[in-house]
């Protein structure tokens, strides 16, 4: 099979990716730009990259390969082809067989770079077509995890060199290196900018008796990142400790500490929580976006109902708006949404929070302190003389905030906070508790959100099928419509076999209309209370699911398992 002698843009042309109008206007752009045909369709979105690569490949007879399907070992390819050669080539190591070295590239017609590659590691090149923004991605993820493996290494090596004693080891992880070309700065850095291009929420740094664990929160689940030598524990502990302005001589007891740090002209901050443990101290980072965060109602994952009963509740002038959930459930975002669409020049907003999760410019954030006596309930005393039209507060976690809170919404403010607990109805009896009589919880509540998040399922590899019996009646669906369409997960590289990637949330809102007031007095049960809410409009939590499962966006067993933590 000899190469074609077509162009690619009539091979495009053929294959019905183009038109001959659309070909003729990018020819007149090329002689502007000087382009390439190829990259100026790509960049007016008329083609895509892969279907560049596939015409590529007919013209010239270089096989096209997707990267989401391939798994490269980062420590032999890394290792094949330099760092900084691979980046001027703009290619990628794929695998070695005998003699011959795969490589993925973007111009399968940059001769010179076959030849500098080939001379370099004294290998038989094979090239192979790839997009190249995946090349991009990968080669991010094969050279970022190849240097923190020999940071490590180096830096563990340097231990053993040296004579220096536990505490002298300490002291020097505290020194900013010029340039941050101490292996320990690099080793840190470089584990914060993965996780962050991983999309995880925290990272977990775990001592143990034989090695240091590092694992990666990603859609709700801990993955493992690495396991490293345990002589990094010490180093790694005082390095985060430092950055985060804790005290690093004192393991003795818990501390807290923050970073704001700088990834792709992203600015991410990092809280940090240190807990003393058998072998060192383990440390969580909570990743979250400081400034510049999409904080729009749209985004939240609200159904089109839900949605309007949260623009009502928002566009309130007194009262309390709840929003409850386990820990990592976006209940923070729902109320940072909220205060940002109600934003303007005429209303004097301030926020009680422990820690401040997100800068939001325009409104008055307090940082509790409780070693300084600065508590929730202190500092809503102190904000209450601050003629305040809305506060925020972090978490109503005892008695004392609650009175506060219920106070201060009766006499004329809107007050958003959020509890932990699982469901809308719950979070009456939850305040009940902490000594709110029914009646003032009856008056002082505007409405309760509850939301959990739950996965989607990967938009490449689920797998359409026709739903059983037994889940048709679950799901409430007609026993007899074979036109019913449900999907399941299967997984592919992009979702690393796990056949779902990324989450979304689900809802149930339960206003207090004079209906569900009238039932908060009479102190029914929750379980009474969720019957009269859904009947007085509430749509259920599982509902929301189920929606999603009817629209392929999560699976049955997603279903199932929310169905069953809600009974």
């Amino acid at each position: 099979m000899k190469a074609s002698n077509l162009k690619i843009g009539q091979i495009l042309i053929n294959s019905g990716a183009i038109t001959e109008e659309q070909l003729e206007e990018v020819l007149k752009k090329q002689k502007t730009s000087k382009k390439r045909i190829a990259d100026i369709l790509v960049e007016d979105c008329i083609v895509t990259e892969q279907q560049v690569c596939k015409a590529l490949e007919k013209q010239l007879l270089i096989p096209y390969l997707d990267l989401d399907t391939v798994q490269i070992d980062p420590e032999q390819m890394a290792n094949l082809i330099p760092e900084n050669l691979a980046q001027q080539y703009m290619v990628l190591p794929i695998a070695l067989e005998g003699r011959f070295l795969t490589i993925a590239v973007a111009d399968p017609l940059n001769y010179k770079a076959f030849n500098d590659i080939a001379i370099y590691t004294k290998l038989k090149i094979k090239p192979v077509i790839a997009e190249p923004t995946k090349i991009n991605n990968k080669f991010r993820e094969l050279y970022a995890s190849q240097k923190a493996y020999d940071d490590a290494k180096e830096f563990v090596a340097s231990q053993q060199m040296s004579d220096k004693t536990k505490e002298e080891a300490e002291e020097a992880a505290k020194a900013e290196a010029s340039g941050n070309d101490q292996p320990i700065i690099r080793f840190v850095n470089n584990m914060m900018e993965e996780a962050v291009y991983q999309k995880a929420s925290d990272i977990h740094i775990e001592p143990m008796e034989k090695c240091m664990r590092i694992r990666f929160r990603i859609d709700g689940n801990c993955q493992i990142y690495m396991e490293t030598a345990p002589e990094l524990i010490p180093s790694v502990t005082s390095r985060i400790k430092f950055i985060g302005n804790m005290n690093i001589a004192e393991k003795r007891i818990p501390q807290d500490g923050r970073i704001n740090y700088k990834v792709g002209g992203m600015e991410i901050d990092l809280r940090i929580s240190v807990l003393p443990s058998m072998f060192g101290e383990k440390i969580v980072m909570r990743i979250t976006t400081s400034l510049g965060m999409e904080l729009k109602k749209e985004n939240i994952g609200f159904l089109p109902e839900n949605l309007k009963k949260f623009e009502h509740l928002v566009a309130s002038h007194r009262g309390i708006i709840l929003v409850t959930g386990a820990t990592g459930s976006g209940k923070s975002t729902t109320l940072y949404t909220g205060l940002r669409s109600i934003m303007r020049d005429e209303i004097n907003i301030i926020t009680v929070e422990n820690p401040v999760e997100m800068i939001v410019p325009g409104i008055t954030q307090v940082n509790i302190n409780e070693k300084a006596g600065l508590t929730f309930a202190a500092a809503l005393r102190s904000i209450l003389r601050q003629d305040p039209d809305v506060i925020m507060i972090g978490e109503i976690r005892d008695g004392e905030t609650a009175n506060i809170a219920v106070s201060a919404a009766i006499t004329g403010h809107l007050v958003l906070s959020t509890l932990h607990t699982y469901d809308a109805p719950s979070s009456v009896a939850r305040l009940v508790d902490m000594g709110i009589e029914p009646y003032m919880v009856s008056s002082a509540l505007l409405g309760i959100i509850a939301q959990k998040l739950v996965l989607r399922l990967c938009k490449e590899c689920k797998q359409p099928y026709s739903p059983s019996q037994e889940e048709r009646m679950s799901l409430n669906l007609p026993l007899d419509d074979e036109n019913i369409t449900l999907y399941k997960p299967c997984g592919c590289e992009k979702c690393n076999k796990k056949g779902y990637k990324g989450r979304i949330a689900v809802h149930e809102i339960m206003l207090f209309t004079h209906v569900i007031k009238r039932a908060v007095t009479k102190n029914i049960s929750s379980d009474e209370l969720r019957d009269v809410a859904i009947e007085d409009g509430m749509i259920p939590m599982t509902e929301n699911v189920r929606r999603l499962v009817l629209q392929g966006i999560t699976s049955y067993e997603v279903f199932i398992d929310v169905t069953i933590s809600n009974d």
